[in-house]
């Protein structure tokens, strides 16, 4: 059974969900809390993903906002109680894991009880929900009822209940604040080998320049259409292949006047009261025009009508392009983050892809005079020809590359974050589960993995490490997690390989551990049996699946096609427990009609 859920895997979650909704029903029968389980569960899905990892603050927040806010509950003290049943049974099941020891999880939620009643008995700490569910049992309204939800509802509009109107405001306003909940979703972890560099670097950067120069132009007060001066001065002060042209200057003065140092006063731009010690503290102007770029859109509302289904696409636009940028260690192509805005927005149209290229661009130019991103033209002619191995057909390759410095690092670090994402670093990662350790470094950049793997293999020691992972191969039957455990016990030398002996009779993982095995440079002895490398092959085949179907298809367009045949039809006997899905990609995604046909036929015998 799955417990780590990290790219919003939803049908893989609720099959979890149910697996341990059952198993604590049917060890804490008498508490009948099934529905506080799968509440605890789906906030912790939206949160973090990791089901049975918890921390004094996870379980502090459940009872105090999560609980409060969602749930009517007869008797209070039951959360309380519930909370010490589901560790106790984490822990019974050999699942729980958590930084903090198990008597500390029990003194959290003691120590919270407090603060949980007060919430539960202060309306403002409700959700919106909850308030107009209570409303309707305290008046006798059957909620199970939508007719009679419905009349309750009319009689509100008409004003013929009271409520308290004050309370209702409040709820909305905090709920207005608050993003709905998504899945959790991790980036791969970084590096972070600098201090953050804001200081010794923002004082320096050309931006700051810039604003200065912004700063000087609009003096006492300046028409912003007039701004021949500026674009000379700026023009005086590149050095960059930054464009220094009106619409240049018209895109810092908007930006100026988001961060805070100049208003609109009439017709006028004038410097706010806060200009001049904003720019005498240069670490704190940086961070605030980073984070205040994704508010100016007005420059560029020609090329972002109607990209995003009437919502501003600016702040999709930079999540994008931080996503990916963050996610490589190397230099990125200019126009797979291109591709990605693309598909990030769901547009496909030419002169769609031609408006996102030029706010890219622009962008880039700024992130660029912040020292944020270095951007290049290659001409090496390997990362060229990556280049065009990695765009859509019948893209034109721009060797514009671009990647991270690291000032740019921390601070996409940091915007991620509020968009939302995990972002861990490698040192939260070296304590965390091997579960997680085996899911997030599939997508790990090697030379990061170089740096986690062995720091968390010496956090434990190389006995245990090994014992963690194959304690997890017999618990999770996930081709995905199989192959990255499988992975990290390479690393763990000879205990490894003695760990991985003990696990060759296990009937689910028993076919991959003799394969790894037979793998090692010292196995003298073959322990494969056949079928082996078929359950292996399938896991290879799921894996790829899972990352993405035109992966899948190109692992398997590798051999020719009567091997493909002969493999559909090898497929449909096993047992393994991702053929049904691999048949079901192939019989609705293979472009060869006989192989779809043939898997459709395994499907449906």
């Amino acid at each position: 059974m799955r417990t780590v859920f990290i790219h919003g895997e939803m049908g893989r979650f609720d099959a979890a969900r149910g697996e341990l909704v059952d198993g604590f029903t049917r060890s804490r029968p008498e508490m009948a809390a099934g529905w506080l389980v799968e509440c605890l569960l789906d906030d912790k899905f939206s949160r973090d993903g990791l089901l049975a990892s918890w921390t004094e603050e996870d379980l502090a927040r459940f009872l105090v906002e999560v609980v409060p806010r969602r749930l009517i509950v007869p008797r209070w003290s039951l959360v309380p109680d519930f909370l010490h049943q589901w560790l106790g049974f984490l822990s019974d099941e050999g699942l729980l894991t958590s930084p903090s020891s198990v008597s500390a999880l029990h003194e959290a939620v003691e120590r919270t009880v407090p603060d949980y009643l007060a919430a539960m008995a202060e309306p403002t700490e409700w959700g919106l929900e909850k308030f107009w569910a209570t409303t309707m049992r305290e008046l006798g309204v059957d909620t199970g009822d939508p007719q009679a939800v419905i009349a309750f509802f009319e009689v509100v509009d008409a004003g013929e209940i009271d409520f308290d109107g004050e309370v209702v405001e409040e709820i909305e306003r905090r709920d207005s604040l608050e993003a709905p909940p998504q899945p959790a979703l991790w980036l791969p972890p970084v590096d972070l080998t600098h201090l953050e560099p804001h200081r010794t670097i923002a004082a320096k950067s050309l931006i700051m320049q810039r604003m200065r120069m912004v700063l000087d132009w609009v003096g006492n007060g300046r028409d912003p259409s007039d701004v021949d001066d500026l674009v000379m001065a700026l023009a005086e002060s590149s050095g960059t292949a930054v464009p220094c042209d009106a619409e240049e200057a018209d895109l810092l003065l908007e930006w100026a006047e988001r961060a805070g140092l100049v208003r609109s006063a009439g017709d006028l731009l004038v410097p706010t009261q806060v200009a001049e010690p904003l720019l005498a503290e240069p670490e704190l102007l940086w961070t605030r025009l980073w984070q205040r770029f994704v508010l100016v859109r007005d420059v560029f509302r020609a090329e972002l009508d109607g990209l995003a289904d009437e919502q501003d696409a600016l702040p999709e636009i930079v999540q994008a392009a931080l996503t990916l940028l963050y996610s490589r260690t190397d230099a990125v192509p200019l126009e797979l983050i291109v591709t990605m805005v693309c598909d990030f927005l769901g547009t496909e149209e030419p002169g769609d892809r031609e408006s996102v290229r030029s706010v890219v661009r622009r962008m880039l130019a700024q992130w660029e005079a912040m020292q944020a991103v270095r951007c290049h033209v290659t001409t090496a002619p390997e990362e060229i020809e990556a280049l065009r191995a990695d765009l859509p057909v019948g893209i034109t390759a721009d060797r514009t590359m671009v990647e991270l410095l690291p000032p740019g690092l921390w601070a996409a670090r940091e915007s991620l974050r509020a968009f939302g994402f995990q972002v861990p670093t490698v040192d939260d990662l070296v304590s965390c589960s091997a579960e997680l350790l085996a899911l997030i470094t599939a997508d790990t950049p090697v030379d990061v993995q170089q740096v986690l793997i062995p720091q968390w293999i010496e956090r434990r020691g190389a006995k245990k490490a090994s014992t963690e992972l194959t304690a997890l191969l017999r618990r999770v039957d996930d081709p995905t997690i199989r192959l990255g455990a499988l992975g990290l016990l390479e690393h763990t030398g000879g205990e490894g390989v003695l760990a991985v002996r003990e696990l060759i009779e296990d009937p689910v993982v028993g076919a991959a551990a003799r394969m790894w095995l037979r793998s090692r440079p010292s196995g003298a002895e073959n322990l494969t049996r056949p079928g082996d490398e078929l359950r292996c092959s399938l896991d290879g085949l799921a894996a790829a699946l899972d990352e993405d179907v035109d992966l899948f298809l190109a692992e398997l367009g590798r051999h020719p096609e009567p091997e493909q045949l002969s493999l559909v039809e090898e497929i449909a006997t096993t047992d393994h427990n991702s053929a049904s899905e691999i048949l079901a990609a192939l019989a609705e995604h293979h472009p060869k009609e006989v192989i779809a046909a043939a898997a459709q036929a395994a499907l449906n015998p």
